[in-house]
C-alpha cells in the first residue's frame, strides 16, 4: 500500500511546520513534521493500525502521533491521509 495526502491535510502540515517554526525552531519542527512523515508510512504498511471511528459520514480511523491526530481512511490500495490535526481539535466536527 501506499499513502497520500488530501487538500485539507497538506494544509494541516504546512500549518503544523509554520507553527512549530515558530514555537520550537526550524530543527524541532522538521523533526516533527519527519515523525509525522515517518507514521505516514508505517500506517500504508500496516493500514489497519489506527482505530476506527464513526464520522458524520463514513468510518475513518484516527492514529495519534505526539500532539497531533491523523485521519485516514482506507482507499482501495491506499491509505488517504484526510487531516492532521491537534488532539484538541474536534476532529469530527472538521471532517
Amino acid at each position: 500500500m501506499t499513502w497520500r495526502t488530501t487538500d485539507e491535510a497538506d494544509f494541516d502540515l504546512q500549518f503544523i511546520v509554520e507553527q512549530g517554526t515558530v514555537q520550537f525552531g526550524r530543527h524541532v519542527s522538521g523533526a516533527y513534521l519527519a515523525r509525522i512523515l515517518e507514521l505516514f508510512e508505517t500506517l500504508a504498511a500496516h493500514p489497519h493500525m489506527g482505530s476506527e471511528r464513526l464520522a458524520a459520514q463514513s468510518t475513518v480511523r484516527l492514529m495519534p502521533c505526539g500532539s497531533h491526530n491523523i485521519l485516514y481512511v482506507i482507499e482501495n490500495e491506499d491509505v488517504v491521509i484526510l487531516r492532521v490535526m491537534h488532539g484538541l481539535q474536534d476532529w469530527f466536527e472538521l471532517l
